[in-house]
């Protein structure tokens, strides 16, 4: 009577019917035709393909085929709508940037939609909204997707295999087949669902498995325990100034917390007269539970260090997140232990299933426009740079146009007509930040052109002109990071004539250009800067300018001619800086 309890070949049609249409967007973006012409409808019409018919695979039985879709529809509705907002944060001109929309907005909606099924679960079962059945549905929906999809992973290797051998016979029609889109987006969706249904059946074996990883956290939990007494324990010795030097040790600290937190869920799972330990361990855990609200004011101090440096950035919005429902369990679970003694279990289920519901508005608030990070970021360091916090040479350009989608664009648009007219350098590289070739060329040419800075009254020459802004768009790479452009005029061979040195400050190089006239044509030669670079540069480039004084030194190695060889001495680092050089 087991196999009744799923409407198996339902469950089947559906997973068809889910693969024909991932190969339906799948063609739509590789023909590029709609929806895959619009993020705002690429992005929604994946979430509800994925979203709705995964939730029905994995929560369908005979008893709620109808009630489930009740259920499903309007959550898998909600996620395509926070899907459509942020396939709307797309940058037209730049559509190759979707990886930076595509990964946080796929983990969260796949975190939500974690959280919702077991509710769902839940509400359709009529059982009430206690952890420990929330506890259950969780691992049971976990442990059956990672085992469907092991199950879909291999027979898509025994697939390969079939193909093969028919291969080495000189068979390969199989080979051909088998890689086609229109054969294995239905054939691995079916083989996925399939899985699910045999080991939805066998939820026998889930329980056993899941029951086994409980036996391993039991004691893994101690020695997280112990980990986080004798590291805190530590702290007054070494201070908190190498938490914040040497790596990332906020985030180091919040996984160790999540781990924790994440094993002492596991092993408790919400039963008050459950008791995994003995008198002493158990309240030797709760002593490590204790000491959780010390570590979230490290990291919040550390976080906040950050901020105050550097202001908001995405990533730093994520730890804040993560930090407040890191620091929102451990204070709960030390208010518990404070009441309720050894008994604190008892109100450990209450705060997890409160959390699980703030977790899904969190989810939610993310991929919206009330709290989108990516909008949050932008307006912060654009607070920065008006404020001057944050010097303009020092503006992270790429930052805005590679992680912010469409409000790093916005920003970077603010920044031109800001700064534009009276910065010429920066309105070069904001210009450069989406792309490779200058949409007006002659617009673009008299940019870098005004962009270079003539020292000591030089006039630049028309001829020349034309030759600097070819030289230098050959690559937008050190555009995208110039600082300052100077030009001055020079004669290193002492002929007598007017030769031009370009010079390129970034933050961390200067790269030079000599520019030589030979029959009435200019010749750009790209000539090594032995000056110092990176952290050893004490002095900007203008700095040294100052003088506007040029010397010219002979070098130490000539130039030696065999026949019509001739042999040039390059200096390796090392040799440069060596005090015996000479000797």
């Amino acid at each position: 009577m087991e196999e009744q309890r799923y409407p198996t070949r339902l469950m089947l049609l559906i997973a068809l019917l889910q693969g024909l249409a991932l190969l339906l967007l799948h063609q739509s973006i590789d023909f590029e035709f709609w929806p895959a012409t619009a993020p705002q409808w690429l992005f929604p019409a994946y979430a509800l393909v994925i979203i709705g018919p995964g939730l029905y695979l994995l929560g369908v039985n005979d008893r709620n085929k109808v009630r489930l879709v009740t259920y499903i529809a309007p959550f898998a509705a909600l996620c395509a709508l926070l899907a459509f907002y942020t396939g709307g944060q797309a940058i037209p001109s730049a559509p190759s940037r979707l990886d930076t929309l595509l990964a946080p907005m796929t983990f969260t909606l796949a975190l939500l939609t974690f959280k919702a099924l077991m509710y769902v679960q839940v509400k359709t079962a009529d059982e009430p909204f206690v952890y420990p059945q929330l506890f259950h549905y969780s691992w049971r929906n976990l442990l059956t997707l990672g085992l469907a999809l092991a199950f879909t992973l291999v027979t898509w290797g025994v697939l390969m295999l079939w193909a093969g051998l028919f291969s080495v016979i000189n068979i390969d029609f199989f080979d051909e087949l088998f890689e086609q889109k229109w054969f294995y987006y239905p054939a691995l969706n079916l083989a996925l669902a399939l899985g699910v249904i045999l080991i939805r059946r066998l939820s026998i074996i889930v329980d056993t498995i899941k029951q086994l990883q409980q036996a391993l956290l039991k004691y893994l939990l101690v020695l997280l325990v112990f980990v986080s007494v004798i590291f805190l324990l530590a702290l007054p010795f070494t201070g908190l100034s190498p938490l914040w030097e040497k790596g990332p040790g906020s985030y180091l600290i919040l996984w160790m917390q999540a781990c924790l937190l994440f094993a002492l869920n596991s092993v408790y799972q919400g039963d008050a007269d459950e008791r995994p330990y003995s008198p002493f361990v158990h309240r030797f855990i709760y002593l490590g539970i204790l000491l959780l609200p010390v570590y979230s004011g490290l990291v919040f101090y550390g976080l906040s260090l950050r901020v105050e440096q550097y202001g908001w950035s995405v990533s730093r919005y994520w730890g804040m997140i993560v930090w407040m429902f890191l620091a929102l369990f451990s204070l709960g679970y030390v208010t518990c232990i404070a009441r309720y003694r050894d008994d604190w279990i008892a109100g450990l289920g209450r705060i997890n299933v409160a959390m699980g519901w703030l977790l899904m508005l969190v989810m939610v608030l993310v991929n919206s426009p009330f709290a989108d990070l990516r909008k949050l970021t932008a307006d912060s360091q654009l607070a920065r740079i008006e404020s001057g916090q944050t010097d303009l040479q020092d503006i992270d350009i790429a930052y805005f146009a590679n992680q912010l989608a469409l409000p790093g664009y916005l920003a970077i648009e603010q920044l031109k007509q800001t700064y534009g007219d009276s910065h010429p350098t920066l309105a070069l590289r904001l210009s450069r930040a989406y792309q490779e070739d200058a949409i007006e060329p002659e617009q673009d040419k008299l940019m870098v052109i005004n962009s270079i800075e003539c020292l000591n009254d030089c006039e630049m020459p028309s001829d020349l002109a034309d030759v600097i802004y070819g030289s230098l768009t050959k690559s937008n790479y050190l555009l995208r990071q110039a600082e300052h452009l100077y030009l001055l005029a020079v004669d290193p061979d002492g002929d007598n004539q007017t030769d031009y040195l370009l010079m390129l400050e970034t933050n961390y190089l200067v790269d030079a250009t000599l520019y030589i006239r030979r029959n009435s044509n200019w010749y750009p030669i790209g000539i090594e800067d032995l000056g110092p670079t990176g952290k050893n540069k004490t002095k900007t480039l203008r700095e040294h300018l100052q003088a506007l004084e040029v010397n010219y030194s002979q070098p130490q190695y000539r130039i030696m001619q065999i026949g019509d060889f001739h042999f040039n001495v390059t200096l390796n680092e090392q040799l440069k800086s060596s005090p015996e050089q000479g000797q």
